[in-house]
């Protein structure tokens, strides 16, 4: 994807241009121009902003989103006790992260 602007933070956002490819891309995994008009203008959108509101990812870090799916408490209890893994603690962190 061309990336516009990007601001990180609290405020975070990644622009992309709004091109005909990228639509193309985006629909054929799912995603509806409909959906795409809801985070920018002709020009450019959020995609960051698409992707959590959407619920189309969990996490962003290091330019991957991830999708980690529901947090439930058989993963809270598994970290809680000790017994999870160093990414079943990372996925319960970022969820109270974001």
């Amino acid at each position: 994807m061309e990336v516009v602007e990007t601001n990180g933070g609290e405020d975070a956002y990644i622009l992309v241009e709004n091109s005909e490819e990228i639509r193309k891309k985006l629909n054929a995994v799912g995603v509806a121009d409909e959906v795409i008009n809801r985070y920018g203008d002709d020009e450019a959108f959020d995609v960051l902003a698409l992707a959590f509101a959407e619920g189309y990812t969990d996490y962003y870090e290091k330019g991957q989103f991830v999708l980690w799916g529901p947090i439930d408490d058989e993963l809270r209890h598994r970290v809680l006790g000790g017994d999870g893994t160093a990414t079943d603690a990372e996925r319960l962190h970022c969820h109270f992260s974001v």
